[in-house]
């Protein structure tokens, strides 16, 4: 291999050079102009653990919901012990989730910086990095679990430090199982309880008294959030029953992947489906969570390309890196390059929903020059193919569909709204139906790219799918006409 030529050199001088200013302008510009409120929660629970008092505040008062009190499991706060001493350790645990987040897009095996510039710089990242919260380092375990998922130890641990950390995310299990990787699902449960228990042990908070906790938290910052159950109180139902319909609506999503599953989806569609579930089931949703959705995006940004012959991916095999084909769901490993297209669209989407706190018209004018290009760059570029895994078909039925399914969305959203402002005035509705409306284009476009529609499930595992042959299809010889690559017709 030869030497770079000089004009490449320069390019990745100048893009490193881009993506280093680009960190420094949303620390210097946006996150440290505000106290970073969450982890500094997490330190006081890690100064009253040093000097042997309670972190919890007391259940049933309005200490609960204060919003500087520590309601987290017990042992998220010992890592914090140590850190409690430091005068900076506000700032040196967001600069940690800094690398956190480039190090799950990395994880991801994402190489484009520009997929790590938008990444950083979508609202919802820049706000949980403005409250110094828990989300980069939930978001970085969720890229490794995915990384690790043919590992079962390792898999398994990270997805029970995940839920334990984030209560919410149990539906992640789901994703285990539906997947059939039994012994990670074990390993996570194992890993799991033991956690519970040494908390159970150690903490001065019974197990009983902080579920009644996360209860109290939940039915009071449901309707300030941006949750389903929010948006549902919006519109006049009581909290219990916006709680249950909820977790209805969570429960449907994660049946519909166990369906799309038994008809030959991959496991990427569980994987997503659990992160959408857990948002749908949390009473309690603020906007900085939504950066979980980018690691089941990577996954669905990267193209996965049947062999030719026989449905598996060219780079399965005993030599491969992944070494499994997609028999049973199973996504092979992949080489190949991740999508931009997919974090572009949720990283501007990220701005139009939400802007980063204290926010002056300066900033979204820096934002929209630095950020409008690099959006366009990705959407203008082709990408991998198959990365929304759907066969080419006439432009104007998707047109028309496309009009059509928008068109019902705006007027459901309207009339949201409306039953909102009947309801009360000051109901806030367009945040959260934003986001369920969200949660759906995601879930469309998992069961979009998981879909194969090279093979269908059979008794006997996947088998070439029977098309009708194209003209690219056939190849000629002197010695006549070779079988085409998917029927096997001559």
């Amino acid at each position: 291999m030869g030497p770079r030529p000089v004009g490449g050199i320069v390019r990745v001088a100048v893009g490193w050079a881009a993506f280093a200013g680009l960190i420094a302008l949303l620390w210097v510009g946006m996150i440290s102009r505000i106290g970073h409120y969450d982890v500094a929660v997490f330190l006081r629970a890690g100064a009253a653990i040093q000097a042997g008092h309670n972190p919890y505040p007391t259940p049933g008062t309005a200490a609960v919901y204060s919003g500087s009190a520590f309601v987290y499991p017990y042992l998220t706060a010992l890592p914090f012990v140590p850190l409690s001493s430091l005068s900076a350790a506000g700032d040196l645990f967001v600069a940690g989730s800094v690398l956190a987040v480039l190090a799950g897009v990395r994880l991801a095996g994402v190489r484009d910086l520009r997929v790590h510039a938008l990444v950083l710089a979508a609202s919802t990242t820049v706000i949980g990095l403005q409250m110094g919260t828990f989300n980069a380092l939930l978001f970085a375990a969720l890229a490794l679990a995915w990384r690790a998922r043919d590992r079962a130890l390792a898999c398994g641990t990270v997805v029970a430090l995940v839920i334990y950390s984030k209560v919410f995310l149990v539906p992640l299990l789901v994703w285990l199982l539906l997947a059939r990787r039994w012994r990670a699902a074990g390993a996570a449960g194992a890993v799991l309880a033991a956690l519970i228990g040494v908390s159970a042990l150690v903490s001065p908070l019974g197990l009983v008294d902080y579920v009644e906790l996360l209860g109290q938290l939940g039915r009071v910052e449901a309707r300030a959030g941006i949750s389903l159950t929010g948006l549902l109180t919006g519109v006049g139902l009581s909290i219990s029953t916006a709680s249950r319909l909820a977790r209805l609506a969570a429960l449907v999503v994660l049946a519909g992947c166990w369906w799309a599953a038994r008809r030959g989806h991959d496991e990427r569609l569980a994987y997503t489906g659990g992160v959408v579930a857990a948002l749908l089931a949390s009473p309690v949703v603020w906007c900085h969570y939504l950066l979980l959705l980018v690691a089941p995006l990577l996954a669905l940004s990267r193209p996965v390309t049947p062999h030719p012959r026989d449905g598996r991916d060219p780079g399965d095999g005993p030599g491969s890196e992944g070494g499994r084909d997609t028999r049973g769901g199973r996504v092979p490993r992949d080489r190949r390059p991740v999508s931009a297209g997919p974090i572009a669209l949720f990283a501007a989407g990220s701005w139009l929903l939400v802007t980063p706190h204290r926010t002056t018209g300066t900033d979204l004018a820096v934002t929209a020059v630095i950020g409008l290009p690099l959006v366009l760059s990705c959407l203008l570029s082709p990408g991998p193919d198959r990365t929304f895994g759907a066969r080419r078909r006439p432009i104007s039925p998707d047109v028309t569909l496309v009009a059509s399914r928008t068109v019902r969305t705006i007027t459901f959203g309207l009339l949201i709204l409306g039953l909102a402002a009947v309801h009360a005035a000051d109901a806030r509705a367009a945040g959260p139906y934003a986001v369920c409306v969200g949660l759906g284009v995601i879930l469309a476009f998992a069961v979009r790219s998981t879909a194969t529609p090279w093979a269908i499930p059979t008794s006997g595992g996947l088998t070439p799918t029977p098309t009708e042959p194209g003209p690219a299809d056939r190849v000629s010889t002197d010695e006549g006409p070779l079988p085409h690559r998917r029927t096997g017709a001559p």
